[in-house]
């Protein structure tokens, strides 16, 4: 049987941080509210779900008006995927994973944003066994739900869960899952280090020599 190997989608298989900056300053405008600076909301894509990016550019905005700007924003990533971009022909290197592995995506994305993402990189939904969005879940990463989830719906245990942020870490370790870091993200080698990942790789096109394929 095929083990099961789960997977980050922001900064992991797909570059989304001018997607996301872009989608936030349209949200923000739809509401009427000054967009934050670009560097105070790109520092704020470090993995946490979308709702908690709001409330860190927004923190006096009472819960419904940040549900709406997260609704807002997800919304908007169909029109800001266009600047989408895989990263290390990702594509290619889970075709060669597929052989060995089942794959699931396990995103803090809605799947509003994981579809138009995945249609605007030529992304095949097929590559992936299984796909979990924040929707799916009551709690989203650092919580170990999604990943849970993905194995529950699979009937496999996930070996190896490959994500750019400590709250894949954490998740991963949470699921009792090995984790393996990449260096696309915002989080240096440094601080993902102090949260004890099993292995730090560059980026995606490393994976297939660290498991021996």
């Amino acid at each position: 049987m095929k083990e099961l190997l789960s997977f980050d989608l922001d900064q992991t298989l797909i570059e989304t941080k001018k997607v996301h900056f872009e989608a936030w300053k349209i949200a923000f405008k739809q509401n009427k509210l000054i967009p934050p600076k670009k560097d105070k909301i790109i520092a704020l894509l470090d993995g946490r779900n979308a709702f908690e990016v709001a409330k860190g550019l927004a923190p006096k905005l009472s819960i419904n008006k940040l549900q709406l700007l997260r609704q807002d924003h997800h919304d908007a990533v169909r029109i800001t995927a266009k600047y989408a971009k895989q990263i290390s022909q990702a594509a290619r290197i889970l075709k060669k994973l597929k052989k060995r592995f089942k794959l699931a995506l396990v995103s803090n994305c809605s799947h509003i944003e994981i579809d138009a993402l995945l249609r605007a990189t030529k992304f095949s939904k097929k590559l992936f066994d299984i796909i979990i969005g924040h929707g799916d879940v009551k709690r989203t990463k650092p919580f170990p739900d999604e990943i849970f989830k993905a194995e529950r719906l699979l009937h496999e245990n996930a070996k190896y869960h490959v994500g750019d942020s400590i709250y894949d870490i954490l998740a991963a370790k949470k699921a009792r899952v090995k984790s393996i870091s990449v260096l696309t993200g915002i989080s240096s080698r440094n601080k993902l280090i102090k949260y004890h990942p099993d292995f730090i790789i560059k980026n995606i096109s490393y994976l297939p020599k660290l498991l021996s394929l």
